[in-house]
């Protein structure tokens, strides 16, 4: 009897650990993509260490555009995957720690990269396999996929309702000076 449970109990746990597992990668745009890296830029300009980058994850193969805010309701995001940018302003960042990701087991794994808090998102990429025993190194974006995209964050452009305002602005400005 007592050897039925200990074999049950010893069941039960070896299916949860299978169930439950933990990918390993490196969040490091410069060293992405085999060496190439991965640059962020706004306004053309390379980002400084003014500028932090989150990294959000979705299990499977994910797509969704680049964009302003946060990613769709299918990415969530990686505790303790906060990181600044170079400070040098090479629009480079790079996490001093191997990131974890939970639930990872096998198979493929879609990220987005998340700039200044909700500001900008990069859009998905898909890596193929991750590594998932903290035995084994840890793997690179673009490791086994297509690879990290540059981040480019537009420079916002005035709306209409801006412009026509300023412009009603400096029709104010104009007729007040020919009537002096």
């Amino acid at each position: 009897m007592k050897k039925s449970i200990l074999i049950a109990v010893l069941g039960v746990a070896a299916c949860a650990a299978t169930s439950y597992g933990q990918g390993y990668v490196v969040m490091n745009s410069y060293s992405a993509n085999n060496g190439a890296g991965a640059i962020t830029t706004s306004g053309g300009v390379p980002v400084n260490g003014t500028w932090t980058a989150e990294l959000y994850f979705a299990l499977g193969t994910v797509t969704d555009s680049a964009g302003l805010g946060l990613p769709s309701g299918a990415f969530t995001a990686i505790p303790s995957s906060l990181v600044n940018f170079d400070a040098n302003g090479d629009g480079y960042f790079q996490l001093s720690s191997t990131v974890i990701v939970p639930g990872y087991s096998s198979g493929a794994i879609s990220f987005e990269i998340v700039t200044d808090g909700t500001i900008y998102h990069s859009g998905s990429f898909t890596e193929t396999t991750l590594q998932n025993s903290a035995a084994s190194s840890p793997n690179l974006f673009g490791d086994n996929g297509p690879g990290m995209p540059n981040l480019v964050i537009p420079v916002p452009e005035p709306t209409t309702l801006a412009l026509a305002g300023l412009g009603g602005l400096a029709s104010l400005v104009a007729l007040r000076r020919k009537q002096s």
